[in-house]
C-alpha cells in the first residue's frame, strides 16, 4: 500500500496500524485517505483476523485535531468532517475485534478513534484521554457524543464533556473509559498477544456478535434482536460452527477459521 502517515503491517493475522503524523496525529487530508486505503484493504484482502491501532509517536496517541489549524474555518475543513465521521465509522463496523493500544494523550478526535475500537489499553504514566473540545467552544463531532455515553452512561459522559475533563490513566480505567492498564515498555506487546488470541478464535462468531451489538446499540434492543437472528442463521452452518461442536464431541483443541 502507498500510505504516508500511517504504517501497517500483519502480525500473526493481526493488522497493526501505527499513526505517524506529527505533531498531533491529526485527522487532516493525507491522514483520512491512508485510513480509507486500510480500512479497503482490510474489507479485501482477507489477510487480518484482528486489528491493533496504535501511534508511532512517543507520548502521544492523537489529538484528532491540530488547534493551530482551527483559527479558521474554511469549506474545506468542513468537508472534512463527514469523511472522518464515515471512516471512523467504518474502523467501529470492523467484522473484527480491534484494540487500541494507546501509549499517550488521546484527546478530542484522538479518544474518538480510540472509542470505535473494541478495546483499549492504555499505559500507565503522563498521558490524558477524554474529550476536552468544551474547554475551546466545541463539541465532539466524530460520534463520541455518542460512543462515550453508550460506554459510560449518560450522567458520566455528560460531566466528561461538560467540564471538559482530561483524565489520567487510573481514572480512566476507573470511569471505565479504558479495558486495563500496562506499563509503557509492555504496552505493545500485551495489547498484540490479547489481538493474537483474538484472532485465533471463531472469528466469524466473533463478527457476528459484534454486529448485533452494535446494531442494538445505534437502532435499539428490538433491531438487535433481529440482527442477531439474522446472524445466527448465517453462523450456526458455519465452517467454525461446526469445527467447534466436532472438536468438543472428539475432546481436542478447534481449529477455527474465521469462517
Amino acid at each position: 500500500m502507498d500510505l504516508s502517515v500511517l504504517q501497517y503491517e500483519v502480525v500473526d493475522s493481526v493488522a497493526v496500524i501505527r499513526m505517524n503524523h506529527p505533531p498531533v496525529n491529526a485527522f487532516g487530508p493525507a491522514f483520512l485517505e491512508d485510513l480509507e486505503t486500510v480500512l479497503e484493504r482490510l474489507d479485501k484482502a482477507g489477510e487480518a483476523r484482528a486489528a491493533l491501532i496504535t501511534s508511532a509517536i512517543p507520548f502521544l496517541f492523537s489529538a484528532g485535531d491540530d488547534v493551530s489549524q482551527l483559527r479558521e474555518i474554511d469549506d474545506s475543513l468542513l468537508e472534512l468532517h463527514p469523511r472522518a465521521v464515515a471512516a471512523l465509522d467504518a474502523f467501529e463496523a470492523l467484522p473484527m475485534p480491534t484494540i487500541a493500544a494507546i501509549n499517550g494523550h488521546a484527546l478530542g478526535g484522538g479518544f474518538e478513534l480510540a472509542l470505535t475500537c473494541d478495546f483499549r489499553f492504555m499505559a500507565t504514566g503522563p498521558g490524558l484521554v477524554g474529550l476536552p473540545e468544551v474547554r475551546l467552544g466545541m463539541i465532539p463531532a466524530f460520534g463520541g457524543t455518542q460512543r462515550l455515553t453508550q460506554l459510560v452512561g449518560k450522567a458520566k459522559a455528560l460531566e466528561l464533556m461538560f467540564k471538559g475533563l482530561q483524565l489520567t490513566p487510573e481514572a480512566a480505567l476507573q470511569a471505565g473509559l479504558v479495558t486495563a492498564l500496562h506499563p509503557p515498555d509492555g504496552l505493545y506487546e500485551r495489547s498484540l498477544d490479547f489481538a493474537v488470541r483474538l484472532a485465533r478464535q471463531a472469528t466469524g462468531a466473533i463478527a457476528s456478535i459484534k454486529s448485533a451489538v452494535n446494531v442494538g446499540l445505534r437502532e435499539g434492543s428490538a433491531r438487535g434482536m433481529e440482527e442477531e437472528a439474522r446472524v445466527f442463521r448465517q453462523n450456526i452452518r458455519s465452517h467454525d460452527a461446526k469445527e467447534g461442536v466436532a472438536a468438543f464431541l472428539d475432546g481436542r483443541k478447534p481449529n477455527f477459521k474465521g469462517q
